[in-house]
């Protein structure tokens, strides 16, 4: 048995990148001074993957316990920590972390309600900015992509999952909690969006990949403008 790359790629979505113990929070991506990032994120059984395992001698079967409801995302160093003590670490407390994790993650994207379109584009325009220069500079039309296909695809689909997703997410609650301060031009551009949001996701999420995805509507970066 092993993890699929569909779980592991909902498991890093909904942990935001970051180790889920309550206590440790470190960021599971960090730069160091070369410049190049260490994936040091670990898929951690909360009952353990065989039986004589940690916490493995549950009844949950052995064959749903690569899925995503059976894994939480910690540095090695807590994986280790909670795989050594299982008494300390019983599944209830892992199940709980993880839990608690994702709710915290969800509440990051609770939109403000503004007054004014031009409070609107000041929260929306540093998300919006830091998409475009992510797909600028490692999408798959950029210059580096040119230069070096393989590792340029490596760093976009990173930063896809750890980036735009989760400020495609805050655009469109944001817009959503705002929508009365919409013209009737870009209305339909926020309806695209979505789209385009929903179609990006399933993408780079679900293991599949779907040719027929609404590309990022032109004009939507000057929405509220």
């Amino acid at each position: 048995m092993s993890i699929s790359t569909k779980v592991q790629r909902k498991l890093w979505a909904s942990s935001g990148g970051y180790c889920g113990n309550p206590g440790c929070h470190r960021e599971l991506l960090p730069f160091f001074e070369t410049g190049k990032i260490t994936n040091i994120e670990e898929m951690a059984h909360i009952i353990g993957q065989k039986e004589d395992g940690p916490r493995g001698e549950d009844e949950l079967p052995l064959s749903e316990r690569d899925e995503f409801d059976n894994i939480i995302l910690l540095c090695p160093t807590c994986h280790t920590m909670v795989d050594k003590n299982p008494n300390i670490y019983p599944k209830e407390t892992l199940f709980l972390w993880k839990k608690n994790h994702i709710d915290s993650i969800k509440n990051l994207f609770v939109a403000p309600k503004f007054n004014t379109r031009e409070e609107v584009f000041q929260y929306l325009k540093p998300l919006l900015a830091e998409n475009k220069y992510i797909f600028d500079t490692f999408g798959p039309y950029s210059k580096n992509a040119e230069e070096d296909q393989m590792a340029t695809e490596q760093e976009w689909e990173r930063l896809a999952i750890q980036k735009i997703i989760p400020n495609n997410r805050k655009i469109e609650v944001a817009i959503t909690c705002n929508v009365e301060l919409l013209n009737e031009e870009e209305y339909p551009l926020y309806i695209q969006f979505r789209q385009h949001k929903e179609g990006f996701e399933f993408n780079k999420l679900s293991g599949d990949v779907s040719a027929v995805v609404p590309k990022f509507p032109g004009g939507f970066e000057k929405i509220y403008q």
